[in-house]
């Protein structure tokens, strides 16, 4: 019996060696696996950070920048100053007075060929003509008919430039609207005056006079 718990003893000696080793590792292992995986963890932060940021202020910059006009967009001011240096050149006039008969005659729905061509048959674009009857300026307004179709408009106003052409440019939209559209006629009763134009038409004959011919062949 002695011999057997001797024997026992001694087993246990054997044994219980190797399981406190094993016990003395596991602790000592323990908190640096758990130190390792916690600096892991710390260091993995601030890169997912910079990566937000990056991506922020990449969105930041596509919407700041400007847009790019698409390929073949035209601007209509430089078509517009193209077309008013082409008429400047056919009349040999100054750009700006150019400029002036082309924006009155858009501000009335005129054709601008046919404003050009009604300014250089009446004046030869000279500002201050005035003819035997009294028409006054580049359109040649009588005082008359400018109170009419612009009431307060005076006799020196039509000497101003951008008055005597918005008011002429007006006179003949009326007309082109009482005609219905048709250029001879409306040329042609702002030659002659509406009423001869009424009533040589009532009585079947041909008002023209070659007037809206001489207009529209001066067209550039």
């Amino acid at each position: 019996m002695r011999r057997y718990l001797i024997e026992i003893k001694s087993l246990y000696t054997d044994v219980r060696r190797p399981i406190i080793m094993i016990m003395i590792g596991a602790t000592l292992t323990l908190p640096l696996g758990l130190a390792t995986l916690t600096s892991s963890e710390d260091r993995a932060t601030p890169e997912v950070t910079r990566t937000n940021a990056t991506s922020a202020a990449t969105a930041e910059e596509r919407t700041a920048e400007p847009a790019t006009p698409a390929e073949g967009d035209e601007s209509p001011e430089s078509d517009s100053t193209t077309e008013i240096s082409r008429y400047a050149r056919h009349f040999s006039i100054p750009f700006t007075l150019a400029d002036q008969i082309h924006r009155a005659a858009r501000e009335e729905g005129i054709d601008p060929g046919i404003a050009f061509g009604l300014v250089q048959t009446e004046s030869s674009f000279r500002r201050t003509v005035i003819s035997s009857a009294g028409a006054v300026g580049y359109t040649q307004l009588l005082p008359s008919t400018a109170r009419w179709i612009a009431p307060g408009t005076t006799r020196s106003q039509l000497f101003n430039t951008q008055i005597n052409l918005q008011v002429g440019f007006k006179y003949l939209k009326y007309l082109l609207e009482k005609y219905n559209g048709n250029v001879r006629l409306a040329l042609t009763a702002y030659n002659r005056g509406p009423g001869t134009v009424d009533r040589l038409l009532r009585q079947g004959r041909n008002p023209e006079n070659g007037y809206a011919t001489k207009v529209l062949r001066s067209r550039a």
